[in-house]
């Protein structure tokens, strides 16, 4: 039951067998690993709490960070998952999500450097949190999907 709900929010409603949605996911997830993304991107919220605390060591830039193609996930959205995926409704929802996640975080490191840590903080706490949470569920989406495929692979 878990599984069809997500098959249907990821691919739609009226999508290919089970199997083969899974299968699909597999093929496009060669050259990423879920686990390793959301990983990733929920450390992405711990830094900026950092920097907005003084505590970093890292020099952030706030023209860069807004690029969403630049990380190991952006990169993969851009290439082999577009390529695979990016017919289906849940991948350019992923996609959109991890743009708007770059763009808050990239704010969230201008409003600082602009001395308005306070903008800064509820940026953090409000938009990029709310990006954060859908590209996780984007993602842990699609680490359910390749899990099933790589299970039903086995049999």
């Amino acid at each position: 039951m878990f599984l069809d709900s997500v098959l249907k929010n990821f691919f739609g409603i009226g999508a290919a067998p089970k199997k083969e949605l899974a299968d699909e996911v597999v093929r496009a997830a060669v050259n990423v690993d879920f686990e390793m993304a959301i990983a990733a991107h929920e450390n992405w919220k711990l830094r900026l709490q950092a920097f907005l605390e003084g505590r970093s060591t890292e020099h952030f830039v706030a023209e860069e960070i807004c690029f969403d193609d630049r990380c190991d996930l952006g990169k993969w959205i851009h290439t082999a998952g577009r390529a695979k995926l990016g017919a289906f409704p849940g991948f350019t929802a992923l996609q959109g999500h991890h743009k708007m996640f770059h763009y808050a975080a990239s704010n969230v490191v201008a409003l600082a450097q602009a001395g308005k840590t306070d903008e800064a903080r509820k940026m953090l706490d409000v938009q990029f949190a709310q990006h954060s949470n859908e590209v996780m569920r984007d993602l842990k989406m699609l680490n359910v999907l390749a899990s099933e495929g790589k299970l039903d692979t086995r049999h």
